[in-house]
């Protein structure tokens, strides 16, 4: 059996000028990142099913900033996906 070893998603975590977040933040969501900022230029930025070159996006960034900046970067593969839900008190009974 063999394991598939695609990435389901990405999450970046960094910090970059204050003056050029708008920018930043534009550029992630233009690509399909969910963003959230921090205050202070500090970013979370998570990319399901990552297309692309990802160094290339980082590249991006850092020229809009300006200059380069330590992005954290991990990526996440689904093993397992469970759903969850409590059925009706309805239905509880009914069998």
């Amino acid at each position: 059996m063999s394991e598939d070893r695609t990435v389901d998603m990405i999450r970046w975590t960094f910090t970059a000028d204050p003056a050029k977040s708008a920018e930043i933040e534009r550029l992630l969501v233009d690509l399909g990142l969910e963003v959230t900022p921090r205050g202070g230029g500090r970013f979370v930025a998570t990319w399901e099913e990552p297309e692309g070159d990802v160094d290339e996006v980082v590249e991006q960034l850092w020229e809009i900033n300006g200059s380069p900046f330590e992005v954290t970067h991990e990526a996440f593969r689904r093993l397992e996906l469970l759903a969850y839900s409590a059925e009706p008190e309805a239905d509880r009974g009914a069998a």
